[in-house]
């Protein structure tokens, strides 16, 4: 057996004091070092001699979980893949030494303005948008970002439930250490976690401009599930998530947003390309009538295209896929089972005002037919807009079916708003149309880079 004694030395405390003593010289004349004060060892990762030196292992460690984060943000992943590696890889830095290091919580909320404020030198975070969303679960509209307060106390309640489960006195006196006030403070500790994060939420509902998109996402139309693919798949960039989560919580610096907000001069709050609404993120987004039949019509046609495209895949109409934005559907497609329109006017016996929907599809074999409107509205228009689609084209439907004979005429709207919000029915028809269940995901995603470019564009020129 050989010892590593490279990795060894000695240190000797005599009444809590350092003692300077000579280092050990063995029998083969090896030499196993004494420790003086200036010297440290690593034990369990925590750097110590007779004692923890507190500060100086925080400022170490504090700098290793920072370089981590920076490494991982400079890096090409996704939105959410640089965060699960910030969750996994950098967080865990931190985590090691909760419990044994004195964290208060003034170091702990600065540690995570430190991770915020990173996040928003990378572009993935605005710096007026609601903080407590990234560190909300994705699938409920967060962002999923481990909390570095949270992440202590979870650790702290694991030790205390370790030790307060075993019976030796050694674990006893440390389970005591924990807080020698209260006897059952183990059990009573853990809800702590799950408070916190309830108060994010409750905070993020209860702020008055960022709480705004909190309510449209808890409208009974609304599928959350669908609603938040963006965020539990993941695929935006890092830069992109962040402007697309300002938009919702509406802190672009439009002219009512500058004049009402950030409470600066500003010469009219006008529009500055229609020149007749009052210019904020929702103006912009969905209700300018300069940009009605370019930007808008755009994002509109993109998400119909996928519909289109899925259609004619399914029907063997279409051999190859093409990205939406590089796919130019035909206005008619045909075999001997189905007949495909794309946004050409329906011939009927009596004229009707709304003839053109975005899409027909005739299914000869069961002598049926399906009229399809798209629309973007704003958050709290989703139901008036499946409404006014449904209403709008059933003089359609009815001269469709007396004039070609069908046995029944349907009009399925698909409705998703300008900030990503699926209607409830919109999932329902894309399952009847036995389309694959990453259609919605492709709609969803047109109508967000529509958004943001949108967006961009307008307020964020150059």
């Amino acid at each position: 057996m050989t010892f590593g004694l490279q990795k060894c030395a000695k240190v000797e405390v005599i009444r809590g004091k350092l003692s300077r003593r000579e280092d050990i010289i063995l029998s083969d004349g090896q030499i196993i070092n004494n420790l003086g004060e200036e010297r440290r060892y690593r034990y369990l990762g925590v750097q110590q001699t007779y004692e923890i030196k507190q500060q100086e292992n925080k400022r170490e460690v504090e700098e290793q979980m920072i370089t981590r984060v920076r490494k991982i943000l400079s890096t090409q992943l996704s939105a959410k893949n640089k965060i699960t590696a910030i969750n996994t890889w950098a967080i865990p830095a931190f985590s090691y030494t909760a419990g044994i290091l004195n964290w208060s919580k003034t170091d702990l909320e600065r540690l995570d303005r430190r991770v915020r404020a990173i996040f928003t030198q990378h572009g993935m975070l605005h710096p007026n948008s609601a903080i407590e969303r990234l560190y909300i679960q994705r699938s409920e509209g967060g962002r999923g970002l481990t909390s570095i307060e949270i992440t202590d106390l979870k650790e702290k309640n694991n030790l205390k439930r370790y030790f307060g489960n075993e019976t030796l006195p050694l674990h006893r006196l440390v389970s005591a250490m924990f807080d020698s006030r209260t006897p059952n403070a183990a059990e009573r500790a853990e809800p702590e976690t799950e408070e916190l994060e309830e108060k994010w939420k409750r905070n993020w509902q209860t702020k008055p401009l960022h709480g705004r998109f909190y309510t449209s996402l808890h409208q009974p139309e609304v599928d959350m599930k669908s609603s938040n693919t963006y965020l539990t798949q993941g695929y935006l960039f890092p830069q992109t998530e962040g402007t697309f989560l300002a938009i919702q919580d509406q802190v672009v610096p439009t002219r009512v947003y500058i004049k009402h907000i950030m409470k600066q001069r500003v010469e009219t709050t006008k529009c500055r390309l229609c020149n007749q609404e009052e210019e904020s993120v929702q103006h912009l987004s969905s209700g300018c009538s300069a940009i009605a039949g370019t930007k808008y019509l755009s994002r509109h046609n993109n998400m119909g295209k996928v519909v289109h495209q899925l259609l004619g895949l399914k029907e063997l109409l279409i051999k190859n896929f093409t990205p939406h934005h590089l796919y130019n559907p035909q206005a008619l497609l045909e075999n001997s089972d189905v007949k495909i329109y794309w946004d050409i006017p329906i011939a009927t016996d009596q004229g009707v005002e709304h003839n053109r929907p975005d899409l027909v599809i005739w299914d000869k074999k069961k002598n049926e037919a399906t009229i399809i409107d798209f629309a973007v509205p704003f958050d709290q228009n989703l139901m008036k807009a499946y409404k006014d689609k449904t209403s709008k084209y059933e003089a359609l439907a009815r001269q469709m079916k007396s004039m070609w004979r069908l046995q029944k005429v349907e009009i399925k709207p698909m409705i998703i708003s300008c900030n990503g919000l699926v209607h409830r029915k919109t999932v329902q028809h894309i399952r009847e149309l036995q389309l694959p269940i990453n259609a919605l995901c492709w709609m969803q995603k047109a109508v967000i880079l529509g958004t943001v470019n949108i967006i961009r564009q307008v307020v964020y020129p150059h």
